[in-house]
């Protein structure tokens, strides 16, 4: 298990609405573990034992309420509890989130590189490639010797982060970020390669390797940073599409790469399963005390005008037993549709939010589903996003496979809005219509022979 200092990690938990944190937030983090670890020395449990208790999940299992039971029966039937959901570790010397957390190991320096890297990539739909060439190689000028360590940490097979889901909120997401890092870093300098694009359109495609990884470690939060990211992704692939130079064959590749992560798509319910199995975990740490570290400054000074943020450090096992019931109902209702594109379940969602907001003056409001685990409606807006990302994806295939005469993705209409994949032209230019003011909408030049 991991340190008292690196079980705090929970305290800067990303949730889809919020910032990216910085080193003050993290040296707050490191004064709770100090004093946490003062309390050790007087006979206390330590932060360490007090997780290793919860991932036992005492708590729920000795618990006298009955619905509660009843959620979290359902449950355990479908093999879906915290330990049930780990993975096989792999091999540390073929691991490329070991490779990555090597070469990238400063938290600050992460988040340098995804503000940087991520600003100028933002601005390649209306940039001209000329500029941009020399902006992103002097910037990539920068992180060289990052560059080329992601680089080999790529060409490995597997890649585990290591994710273990009875340690709920306590697992170190620092990986989600140093996988974004590493992502944008190959695609600097994919855009100052442009000039020779067989090393160009292969710099993507490692890229795109790195968001693919995020993608299928099966956490909520690290596919949609992956979301993010490609679609700073496709801005890249849209340069190269529309090079003067590009050809066929790198058309071919780029949709080759976007074939296979499209034939790969983790299953959404997999993925709510397993942020369910995260929020089990998490409720037993509440049951022991460790409420106070799972919310941040600005989510303290709200409970705190509340009301409720003293109940809310000390709950009663009553308290928190109601609490879980309510969001176990909550993901049960939102993990059984699933499966329907988004359009057909938006409605449903917005309806779920708000049965999980409207007892908000009723003494067993489910404080800790709604501002911890469902944070301002983010377990939609995250389902959103992963919907608008594979919009994206299946629109930049149906568009090259109409270039390279390949077999179009088989689904016909937008996941996001469903609406059907237009393909539109103008001039010598085809694109598709994805309905989406998010999105940028794919497009390319008709290449020479």
């Amino acid at each position: 298990m991991a340190t008292l200092a690196w079980g705090c990690v929970c305290f800067l938990r990303i949730r889809m609405s919020r910032p990216v944190f910085h080193a003050a937030i993290w040296l707050t983090c490191l004064a709770l573990a100090g004093l946490a670890y003062i309390g050790c020395t007087k006979g206390d449990p330590t932060l360490d034992q007090l997780v290793e208790k919860a991932a036992e999940l005492p708590g729920v299992r000795g618990s006298k309420h009955s619905k509660l039971r009843e959620e979290f029966r359902l449950v355990e039937q479908a093999q879906a509890l915290p330990k049930q959901l780990n993975r096989d570790q792999q091999l540390q010397h073929k691991n490329a989130a070991v490779a990555l957390k090597q070469t990238l190991p400063d938290a600050e320096q992460v988040s340098k590189i995804n503000e940087m890297a991520g600003g100028l990539l933002s601005a390649v739909p209306a940039a001209d490639i000329k500029l941009l060439q020399t902006e992103s190689g002097s910037l990539a000028a920068r992180w060289v010797r990052e560059t080329s360590a992601v680089a080999e940490a790529t060409r490995l097979e597997k890649c585990d982060f290591g994710l273990r889901y009875e340690w709920g909120y306590f697992n170190d997401l620092d990986f989600v970020y140093s996988a974004a890092a590493a992502s944008r870093l190959l695609l600097l300098d994919a855009l100052y390669r442009m000039d020779d694009l067989a090393a160009s359109t292969a710099r993507f495609e490692m890229a795109w390797k790195w968001t693919d990884w995020l993608s299928e470690s099966g956490h909520l939060e690290a596919r949609v940073q992956a979301a993010l990211v490609r679609r700073e992704a496709l801005y890249v692939a849209e340069a190269i599409a529309n090079s003067p130079e590009a050809k066929i064959e790198h058309l071919r590749q780029l949709e080759s790469v976007l074939q296979d992560s499209l034939n790969n798509w983790p299953p959404l319910e997999e993925t709510l399963n397993r942020e369910r199995a995260l929020a089990i975990a998490t409720y037993e740490s509440i049951r022991l005390g460790l409420a106070d570290m799972l919310f941040t400054y600005d989510e303290r000074k709200e409970l705190r005008s509340s009301g409720v943020y003293t109940d809310l450090r000390h709950p009663s096992d009553e308290q928190v037993d109601a609490d879980e019931a309510a969001y176990l109902t909550y993901m049960r209702e939102i993990i059984a549709v699933a499966n329907q594109p988004y359009y057909q379940r938006a409605k449903q969602l917005v309806e779920c939010d708000r049965l999980l907001r409207s007892g908000e003056q009723i003494e067993r409001y489910p404080w800790f589903a709604n501002h911890l685990f469902v944070l301002n409606n983010s377990m939609t807006m995250a389902q959103a996003e992963l919907a608008r990302d594979r919009a994206r994806v299946e629109g930049w295939l149906h568009l090259l496979s109409e270039v390279t005469e390949s077999e179009p993705p088989a689904n016909k209409l937008n996941p996001l809005n469903g609406e059907a994949y237009a393909m539109q032209t103008r001039g010598s230019q085809k694109y598709v219509a994805l309905g989406d003011r998010r999105s940028v909408n794919p497009r390319l030049t008709l290449p020479g022979e």
